[in-house]
């Protein structure tokens, strides 16, 4: 996650876990842990980017009768989601998401469960 305020504050964040089912559980997870993050640090009004295009039309169609499997992370969506004034999630090219697709694969090559937000980027 690269977080980047109004102001120009930019906050790294990198999630990883070893429980996944899919590629795109993967980035659904991701996204509810980015959405926490936001909260935590007192950010209602957000637009998230993503380079993964099958997530975001899965949550622009909202129809979780097509996805069983991802019915917790749809609840855990609906309810995070309810937190912020404003929410918005759009497609972002990977080449153009570099920081963050960096951070991610960073995560992943660590091989456990582990969370970081900070000004830094983690090392």
């Amino acid at each position: 996650m690269v977080l980047t305020t109004e102001d120009g504050a930019t906050s790294y964040g990198s999630f990883a876990s070893n429980r996944v089912l899919t590629p795109l559980h993967a980035e659904f997870q991701t996204l509810l842990w980015a959405m926490k993050s936001s909260i935590q640090l007192h950010h209602s009004t957000m637009n998230f980017r993503t380079d993964c295009l099958q997530l975001v039309n899965l949550l622009e169609e909202d129809d979780e009768d097509k996805w069983p499997s991802l019915l917790a992370e749809f609840d855990d969506f609906h309810l995070i989601r309810s937190m912020f004034t404003f929410f918005s999630i759009s497609f972002i090219s990977r080449s153009l998401n570099f920081r963050a697709d960096h951070l991610a694969k960073g995560a992943r090559s660590r091989g456990l469960y582990f969370s970081h937000v900070n000004t830094q980027l983690p090392s």
